[in-house]
């Protein structure tokens, strides 16, 4: 039985943030869903590289890295010439360029202890490997596993996904996940308390998780612009220092993007099967392309 009662809407921060220091004990502790990115289902899973630069002044800012699109990136190569350097001085600079690893998802917040006011809500999820490779183990069991009766499992899945215990704790001063962990059975996703059902009302109660939820699409990699471009050369002149670097250097600009013909839209209905697809392919790296299965799926 389906509750009548509408998903919550909340304000909240972009991402989902699941700080130990707002637990009593340290721990924070939740139960969220995984859920595809209708908008676009073969990028549910978002990666991303990105710096934190600070000046000696303490103004910093974040920058996305082009490596996160295979494209050069003068950060990186700064970085590897200063930690290769034979001076301990530049080694000491080197440490100002870490690169951070990302992964972006759609949650939906189960369980919250910590902010009850987010459960039933969809959530952009910023995560990092440790999490990613739980995600990877589920799709992909390694060959020991299955040899141990573990099937994979598209942890996407409106109806035959699972949860995810999330339990952050803090280890040497940083947020970490080692404790966290996918449930052991499938189950239907959960909303309001109610199990969905793969059916039309089952369908609709999923369709309404998603209304007023942030592109996951805005925290893509975006080429840099002119301002962008110049704060990075300005910040590694003075961290190498070589004020000579020339702007063209630091990043190339953004080339224009062939478009392409919108597929028709023949679909009137959307149907449950029509949501399992939307989970499937959420993790298929086939070559067919998205404007199709949006078609079927009626999504705009």
């Amino acid at each position: 039985m389906i509750s009548n009662q509408r998903t919550k809407k909340v304000e909240t921060s972009t991402i989902y943030k699941s700080d130990p220091k707002l637990s009593k004990d340290s721990v924070y502790r939740s139960i969220l869903r995984f859920i595809p990115n209708v908008e676009n289902p073969k990028k549910s899973v978002v990666k991303k590289y990105s710096y934190w630069l600070e000046s000696a002044e303490g103004n910093g800012f974040y920058v996305d890295c082009p490596s996160s699109i295979n494209e050069k990136s003068i950060i990186q190569d700064t970085f590897w010439k200063l930690f290769k350097s034979e001076s301990a001085f530049e080694k000491k600079q080197a440490e100002k360029l870490k690169r951070k690893e990302y992964y972006y998802s759609y949650v939906l917040v189960v369980k919250d202890p910590q902010r009850p006011e987010l459960e039933n809500t969809v959530q952009l999820f910023r995560y990092p490997r440790q999490i990613k490779k739980l995600i990877d183990a589920q799709l992909e069991p390694d060959s020991n596993d299955i040899e141990m009766g573990v099937e994979p499992c598209n942890i996407f899945d409106f109806f035959n996904g699972k949860d995810f215990s999330l339990k952050t704790t803090l280890k040497g001063g940083y947020w970490n996940y080692e404790e966290s962990k996918f449930a052991s059975s499938q189950t239907p996703i959960t909303i309001n308390g109610a199990k969905m059902d793969a059916n039309e009302e089952g369908r609709k109660m999923i369709m309404s998780i998603y209304e007023n939820v942030d592109s996951i699409s805005n925290h893509e990699f975006k080429p840099w612009d002119d301002d962008t471009r110049t704060k990075v050369s300005t910040f590694l002149s003075e961290l190498t220092g070589n004020p000579g670097m020339a702007i063209n250097n630091v990043v190339t600009k953004p080339q224009d993007k062939p478009t392409t013909t919108p597929t028709t839209n023949t679909s009137t209905e959307t149907t449950t099967d029509d949501l399992s697809d939307a989970a499937d392919q959420a993790t298929d790296s086939g070559s067919g392309e998205v404007e199709d299965w949006l078609k079927e799926f009626d999504i705009k």
